[in-house]
């Protein structure tokens, strides 16, 4: 997929084309979170609710005919087949553009801001070889949903089976009669445009930079927003942020929400479910324990104070255990991501990870940037934005060794002796968000060359700077 966005703050233009790694470099200041954040916005839940309601209202600037003229038929029949397949052939990209062209009129609310005009931004998106992955997303997808109340007094119904092309939308007896227009058009609409948001990405969590602040917190006590545990995009989603700088970004809304969700699913068998219906869930489980076990050399539990609520604890001997406020900064920068892969993660899903090496000795950005490599093996897509040469230089490490026939023999050079942290250079897309001085704006260029190097200069000039320093001083 790749994406173009210009007038983002300092942002002038970038060209970006997002894979299962993809990794933001560049100075403090240059809009790296900024860009990753409006992905966020538009390709998660908060662009999918923002858009169905102005759907609904006449806001937006297309019309969808074939999904109007179900509206119409299934109002005259009160049954009606959809060619999902076809109709998403032929509106995929035109629906996450008009998605993008709507971020202007949010993009106040979801960074929580009042100072910052928004009017420019321009996202666009060209689907291009992503969109036959997409396609045969919504092939294999299943629906079956109701509306009304509870199963047995559903008013209408939606149906598809996987493999099939089709959504069936039907009612029973007179039932329509009982809803209002905009209830049936909300279900339609709802189900249409989920099932094409989740072909991009079947969920959305980030890992802002504020994370080792807000997991010190009693979950609970954060959490103002809940997504249902089985369905991110759940029609009920409320992001939407009504006071602009007042309230948290959305992108920290997104997390307390997925610490939320893991706080609850702890403690019951709602993880074993989901893993005894989707057997592929049980590998992020393991990879959490890999996570704890092998580079936090502890445990995350947690525990319920008198009044209900649930505060994470770090245990690192088979006695000890510490409050996440007086836990190492490496415990409170790891902590989500263990608890996100153990009761959240899902195939498909993006990962937007703020910073990672925050906080960590550079032995443990190089583990983390192994770690890193499995997350995208078992099928997660990851955004990182960093400043780590550690990383950048190790990814490259990572992308060469799998120019072996016979890499396995390379695994005991690595820190944590992995092969399935080895990616491929087509699964790796890296840029330098630069600024130019004289013009006051930031421009994105492409750094991974053909050979699978990454140029940049945004650390080694410093190391120059400090020799020189060194030099002149001596």
């Amino acid at each position: 997929m790749k994406v173009t966005i210009q007038n983002l703050g300092i942002l002038q233009h970038a060209e970006i084309e997002l894979k299962p790694l993809t990794v933001f470099i560049g100075l403090n200041g240059t809009g790296k979170t900024w860009t990753a954040h409006t992905l966020s916005a538009i390709l998660g839940p908060y662009g999918y609710s923002k858009y169905l309601k102005a759907y609904l209202t006449g806001k937006v600037a297309q019309t969808y005919l074939p999904l109007q003229a179900a509206m119409s038929k299934l109002l005259e029949q009160g049954s009606v087949q959809l060619d999902i397949l076809q109709f998403a052939n032929d509106y995929l990209e035109t629906y996450i553009n008009d998605v993008a062209m709507l971020a202007p009129s949010w993009m106040r609310s979801f960074l929580a801001t009042n100072r910052v005009n928004f009017d420019q931004l321009q996202v666009s998106f060209q689907l291009a070889t992503t969109k036959a992955e997409c396609l045969a997303k919504i092939k294999t997808a299943t629906i079956d949903r109701q509306l009304g109340v509870g199963r047995d007094q559903a008013l209408l119904h939606a149906l598809k089976e996987a493999g099939n092309a089709t959504i069936h939308f039907y009612s029973e007896g007179d039932s329509l009669e009982k809803l209002p227009p905009k209830a049936f058009k909300l279900f339609m609409a709802g189900e249409v445009f989920k099932l094409f948001h989740r072909s991009f990405f079947t969920g959305l969590y980030v890992l802002p930079t504020e994370r080792t602040t807000f997991i010190t917190f009693p979950i609970s006590s954060v959490a103002k927003e809940e997504i249902g545990i089985h369905d991110h995009f759940a029609e009920n989603i409320q992001t939407e942020v009504e006071k602009p700088g007042e309230r948290l970004t959305g992108a920290i809304q997104h997390f307390l929400t997925m610490t939320s969700i893991a706080s609850r699913i702890e403690g019951t068998a709602d993880r074993q479910d989901q893993i005894r219906e989707n057997p592929d869930l049980k590998k992020f489980v393991k990879l959490a324990d890999f996570l704890e076990q092998e580079i936090l050399r502890g445990s995350l539990q947690f525990e319920t104070d008198a009044v209900g609520r649930k505060k994470l604890l770090f245990q690192y001997a088979k006695e000890a255990r510490l409050e996440m406020p007086i836990a190492s900064s490496m415990v409170k920068e790891l902590a989500p991501l263990a608890l996100y892969l153990r009761y959240v993660a899902k195939p498909g899903e993006w990962l937007i990870f703020d910073e990672p090496e925050m906080n960590l000795h550079p032995a443990l950005q190089v583990e983390l940037m192994e770690f890193l490599g499995m997350l995208v093996n078992a099928g997660l897509q990851v955004l990182i934005t960093t400043h780590s040469p550690y990383l950048v230089d190790h990814l490259v490490n990572l992308m060469q060794a799998t120019k072996y026939s016979d890499n396995e023999r390379f695994k005991e050079l690595f820190y944590l002796e992995q092969s399935d942290s080895f990616l491929v250079q087509e699964q790796v897309s890296a840029y330098l968000f630069e600024e130019d001085e004289q013009a006051e704006v930031v421009t994105v260029k492409n750094i991974l060359t053909e050979d699978g190097l990454i140029k940049w200069g945004t650390f080694s000039n410093v190391s120059d700077d400090l020799s020189e320093i060194f030099s002149k001083l001596l």
